[in-house]
C-alpha cells in the first residue's frame, strides 16, 4: 500500500487516524504545560496544528514534522525573540514524549504567526525546527537547558531552509509540496474551523503547516 493510500484508509487504522490522535495528545499536555499567557511571551493562542508527512521510510512507515503554531499579536518586527525562545523547550519536550516513539519524526516545527492572525490563517509565520537527537539531549543530558538548545540550534543551522536545525526563518509551507501531506485533527478546537472544512474532506490542511 502506497504512503498516501496508508494516510487516508486501509488497515484497522489508518496513519492519518494516528496521527490526528497523537495531535490531539500532544495539543492537550501544551495546553497543561503552557499557561494561558506563557511566561514573558503574550500569545493570542497555540497549539498543534499538523504533522506534515514529508516522505517515505524504506519500510513505508511515514516521515513526519509534528508542527506547533503560536498566534502573537505583535508584528515580526516588534517580536523579542528571547521570549519567543522561552516557549520553545517545553513545546518540544511535549512533541517528543508524544511523536518519537509512535512514528519517525524528521523534526519538530515550532512556529510563530504574527499580528494576531488565527492559527490557520496567518500571512507571515517563522520557524524554529529541532532535529529528534537534539530534543533527546534537552529531556536527559543535565546542563542542556534553555541556553543551551538555542545556542545549539544557531550554530547549527546551516542557513538551508528545508533541513533542521533552523534558528529563525519562514516557515515552510508542507501543504504547498506535492511529496507532503500535512494531517490536521480537531485538536485545535475553534481554529481548526478556519481550514475551511480540510479536516472533515480528509485531513489535510496546507496552511497550517507555514506559509
Amino acid at each position: 500500500m502506497s504512503l498516501l493510500a496508508e494516510l487516508f484508509g486501509g488497515g484497522e487504522q489508518s496513519t492519518r487516524d494516528r496521527l490526528e490522535e497523537l495531535q490531539g495528545i500532544a495539543d492537550d499536555t501544551l495546553q497543561d504545560r503552557l499557561p494561558d499567557d506563557p511566561t514573558r511571551l503574550s500569545v493570542e493562542e497555540y497549539g498543534v496544528t499538523g504533522a506534515a508527512v514529508v516522505n517515505e521510510g524504506p519500510d513505508g512507515e511515514p516521515v513526519v514534522v509534528p508542527i506547533v503554531r503560536f498566534s502573537l499579536p505583535e508584528s515580526r518586527e516588534g517580536l523579542d525573540r528571547e521570549a519567543a525562545w522561552s516557549v520553545v523547550p517545553e513545546t518540544l519536550r511535549v512533541l517528543h514524549a508524544t511523536f518519537d516513539s509512535e512514528v519517525f519524526v524528521r523534526h519538530y516545527d515550532v512556529q510563530f504567526a504574527y499580528d494576531g492572525d488565527e492559527l490557520f490563517e496567518a500571512r507571515e509565520v517563522d520557524r524554529i525546527a529541532v532535529t529528534p537527537d537534539t530534543v533527546d539531549r534537552l529531556t536527559t543530558e543535565t546542563g542542556f537547558d534553555e541556553s543551551a538548545l538555542r545556542e545549539h540550534v544557531e550554530r547549527e543551522d546551516d542557513i538551508d531552509d528545508e533541513i533542521a536545525p533552523v534558528a529563525w526563518r519562514d516557515a515552510v509551507d508542507y501543504g504547498e509540496s506535492n511529496s507532503a501531506v500535512v494531517v490536521t485533527g480537531a485538536a485545535v478546537g475553534a481554529s481548526a474551523a478556519a481550514c475551511g472544512g480540510a479536516s472533515a474532506a480528509g485531513g489535510a490542511c496546507g496552511a497550517a503547516g507555514g506559509m
